[in-house]
Order: C-alpha cells, then sequence, then structure tokens
C-alpha cells in the first residue's frame, strides 16, 4: 500500500513537471474580416474552459499568442483581457467602420486605387484607440507576438510584449494590418536603428505565423522539452485547377481579375503550404493546425451582414469537424491550471 502511494506520488510530479517542460502556443493567420471564423473558434475554446471549471482569462491558458493581420488584432484583443464573444461582436458591429462602403469617389474608381490606398485610415485609428486606449505593449496579460514587415529595410519585423514593449498595442495593431493597397503604412521609431521605419501588414511574408511563433516561443522557452501550436485558420476556397498545357501568358492574364489574379492565388497557396509543411516536420512541434473550405470567396473587406452570418456557419462547421483535436490540444492546459493552483 505504501508503496502504491509513492507510486502515485512519483507518476503525479512527472506529469506536472512535464505540464511545466511544455509550452503551448495559439497562432492566429490572416484574413481581414474572415477573423470572425478563428474569432467564432475561441468562443468555443473558451466554452471548453469553462465547462471544465477553469474561469481564467483565455489568454493565460497560452505561454505565447501569434498573429498576423486580423490574426493579429484577435491576438492583442485576447492578451487585452477582451472575451471571445466581445472580439466576435467586434467583426460584426465595427467592420463597416474598418472598411466604410462608398466613403469616397477613388474607393469606387478603380484608376483611383492606382493612386491612392482603398480606405482612408482615420475611422480605423479611431477604433483602435477607443479598443486599446494608450495601453502599451508590455501592459498585455500574455506573452504576444503579431507579425509586420519592414519595407524601409526589407526585413520581417516581429512587435511583441516582451522586445518591444513600450509600443502601444493600437500602434501593433494598426501596422499588423496595414494591407497594401486597403492602408496607408504605419510608421514607428525602431529603438535600435534610432529612426523611423515603415511597417505594412505581416501577410505579406506570414498570414500563417506558426514558423514565427516557433521561433519566438524557442527563444522565450529555452528550457522547454515541448511546443504544442494551435494554428487557427480563416478559411478559404480551394484554388481552380489550371489544365496541364493551358498556360496563363503574360502580365495580363498572371493579373488578370476574371481569372481570380492567378500569381496571387499561388503566392498565397504555396506561403501558406510552405509553413505547414515545414511545421509539420519539426520534431519538437506538436502542430494542431485548424482549417477549412468555405463555399465561396470572400473579400478581406466584406462587411455584408449576411455574408458575416454565413462565415459564422462556416466557422460553426469547421469547429465541429476539429473539435476533437481542439478538445485534445487544451485538456493539458485544463491540468496545468490545476497543477499551478495545487502548488500556489
Amino acid at each position: 500500500m505504501f508503496n502504491l502511494v509513492i507510486l502515485r506520488s512519483y507518476r503525479k510530479k512527472r506529469a506536472e513537471k512535464r505540464l511545466r517542460e511544455d509550452r503551448y502556443i495559439l497562432s492566429l493567420d490572416g484574413g481581414g474580416m474572415r477573423g470572425v471564423i478563428p474569432a467564432t473558434i475561441l468562443e468555443y475554446i473558451a466554452i471548453f474552459f469553462d465547462n471544465h471549471a477553469d474561469k481564467r482569462p483565455l489568454c493565460s491558458h497560452f505561454d505565447l499568442i501569434a498573429g498576423t493581420s486580423t490574426g493579429g488584432l484577435i491576438a492583442l484583443a485576447l492578451s487585452s483581457a477582451y472575451e471571445t464573444k466581445q472580439i466576435v461582436e467586434l467583426y460584426l458591429e465595427h467592420g463597416h467602420i474598418i472598411f466604410p462602403k462608398g466613403s469616397s469617389f477613388l474607393q469606387l474608381n478603380m484608376l483611383g486605387q492606382l493612386f491612392s490606398q482603398k480606405y482612408d485610415d482615420l475611422s480605423f485609428n479611431n477604433l483602435l484607440k477607443e479598443i486599446f486606449e494608450e495601453a502599451p505593449l508590455q501592459a498585455l496579460l500574455s506573452p504576444t507576438m503579431v507579425v509586420t514587415y519592414d519595407y524601409t529595410n526589407n526585413r520581417p519585423y516581429l512587435l511583441s510584449s516582451y522586445d518591444t514593449p513600450k509600443t502601444l498595442v493600437r500602434t501593433a495593431a494598426r501596422a499588423t494590418s496595414a494591407a497594401p493597397t486597403y492602408f496607408a503604412p504605419t510608421t514607428v521609431y525602431d529603438e535600435e536603428l534610432k529612426h523611423q521605419i515603415s511597417l505594412i501588414d505581416g501577410g505579406v511574408i506570414a498570414n500563417n505565423p506558426v514558423l514565427y511563433a516557433y521561433r519566438e516561443a524557442k527563444k522565450l522557452y529555452p528550457d522547454a522539452k515541448r511546443f504544442h501550436i494551435l494554428s487557427l485558420s480563416t478559411g478559404g476556397v480551394a484554388p481552380p485547377k489550371i489544365e496541364a498545357g493551358k498556360g496563363i501568358n503574360g502580365m495580363i492574364g498572371w493579373l488578370d481579375p476574371a481569372k481570380g489574379t492567378p500569381i496571387y492565388r499561388i503566392y498565397a497557396n504555396s506561403q501558406m503550404q510552405t509553413a505547414d509543411e515545414i511545421a509539420f516536420a519539426i520534431d519538437d512541434l506538436e502542430y494542431i493546425r485548424v482549417d477549412g473550405t468555405l463555399e465561396h470567396k470572400v473579400k478581406l473587406d466584406e462587411t455584408d451582414p449576411l455574408i458575416l452570418s454565413k462565415m459564422i456557419a462556416w466557422a460553426n462547421e469547421i469547429y465541429r469537424e476539429n473539435r476533437v483535436k481542439i478538445e485534445a490540444f487544451c485538456k493539458p492546459l485544463v491540468q496545468r491550471g490545476v497543477a499551478n493552483r495545487g502548488s500556489a
């Protein structure tokens, strides 16, 4: 009997040690208004923890939250203590503020977009100030990172609560979502270079930020034995297959909007495939990818209430299809929470 008690105690301590050695990361894709899809899936995850009597803020379950573009907005909102329901409502109630339709003649005029961004970002900046106020990244409740691109110096540029703590949250949100042709770049002061730099949407290099999330987690937790990343997509439409021998020729062919802008589609798909293939091949990483095919293409700036409701329906279906692996990812987080409370 005594030996059995010792064995149980040993197993418990070993399990708790493993929970401390493992690190759990949330990674969120870009995709404009399609961000309502991962936001909806996060609602289900919040309900899962609530059903297991785990009342901590959702962000506190993760050792790092990473995002690109709209995923960066969600990451920053989560770590600012916004509830998942509130984040979904941001898309439903404020999407028209981010992407105001018919705000100018140039917006409706294709020629105008050749010389100016599609949207005046004044309303977007005001919304971000209302959401995040003047809080710096160091005030976030969990380690958080968003991907941007410094086109001044042609390099990826990460804004985070640990490396750029003085940057305002709203500035980071604006920078990671500065999609070229939609919004103007964002200017920030680089502490290392000691001058201003211009940042654009991180989607140009990593619409799925999983590899940057993994690298940052390795830096933050060098003693970790294994990393677990839950990666949430914003969904997409399967690209049409191009019949062999019927190539696309010339600039017009590759940029033809009637054909779905083939060069952009190939670029975007290949970038995502590369991230997936490398992440799945990393030995000390468990990569859980939650993705789904939408019924039809949804524009980044889609704000039609009917389309938004359809996206939520698609998100519900994506969750149902991936529920088993999502809950399997979350169960150790509940156990880790219990272990931490027990040792407090």
